[in-house]
């Protein structure tokens, strides 16, 4: 059985744009040809063939999804989302464990969205990324899970929490024993503001780096044949906030939260 509907979508590029653009409404054809930057003998033979297989009709001289066309197009657009997400930094997710992501949120990888990857410059390896850092100061609510341990993190985080800004950090138990033991200072004084809270995750050693704000999220992912790299994708899309929002709640939800650090650290 030949698969000519799925061949008229996949083969062509230009099909496949005309059917996601006119999945947000009727567009002429002038309207077509500026969002594809093609001319119109180029656009139009698409559009026909679209319509041949009533995908497509047409109104007048506006152009819309055919109610089967509609159907397929909303069917579509996950898949091709997903493959943009995944293309646009390929080496990355092949390279990277996924397993701690939950399903659900696995299969709904393509709200992240346009991401790019950041990560230390060679010449300053034990530095902070400058772009992480930029935008954590940028920003009006903070939440991050932390499987990794930096030394100028406890200090980073409690600046950021004395400026008032809402703050909540999930750390594992090996990561919050060594913050107690040689940043205790630094940790008590974090945990004794009102606006910031901390976490432990007993089974959080080897999940995703997570940091989720107002103006940005990103993510980290743990290498499958080498060590922790702190390579991060990072996105600043509204989709890609609510899908990191929501994988932070996850491991949130299975933490539980500290209020004295001496008390945890005796049951260490």
């Amino acid at each position: 059985m030949e698969n000519t509907l799925l061949d008229l979508i996949l083969l062509s590029e230009k099909r496949k744009n005309v059917l996601l653009l006119l999945l947000e409404g009727p567009k002429d054809i002038e309207t077509l040809k500026k969002a594809l930057n093609a001319s119109a003998t180029a656009v139009q033979p698409q559009v026909k063939k679209l319509k041949e297989q009533r995908l497509v009709v047409q109104e007048k001289n506006l152009y819309k999804l055919s109610e089967i066309g509609r159907v397929v197009v909303e069917k579509m657009k996950p898949l091709v989302d997903t493959l943009a997400v995944l293309e646009e930094n390929e080496d990355y997710w092949t390279d990277r464990e996924t397993n701690e992501i939950p399903p659900l949120l696995l299969r709904r990888i393509n709200e992240m969205g346009h991401c790019t990857i950041i990560e230390p410059a060679i010449d300053h390896i034990f530095e902070m990324i400058p772009e992480y850092v930029k935008n954590v100061q940028m920003a009006k609510k903070l939440e991050a899970a932390i499987p990794y341990f930096h030394p100028l993190f406890p200090s980073f985080y409690l600046e950021i929490s004395e400026k008032g800004i809402p703050i909540s950090i999930i750390l594992p138990e090996s990561i919050l024993k060594r913050w107690g033991e040689d940043y205790r200072e630094q940790t008590e004084q974090y945990i004794k503001k009102e606006n910031a809270k901390l976490f432990v995750c007993k089974d959080c050693e080897r999940v995703p780096a997570i940091v989720v704000a107002d103006n940005f999220m990103a993510m980290a992912l743990f290498p499958k044949n080498t060590v922790f790299d702190r390579r991060y994708i990072i996105c600043f899309e509204p989709g890609a906030l609510a899908w990191g929002k929501e994988l932070y709640d996850y491991y949130e939800q299975c933490s539980e939260q500290i209020n004295s650090i001496d008390n945890y650290t005796h049951a260490l």
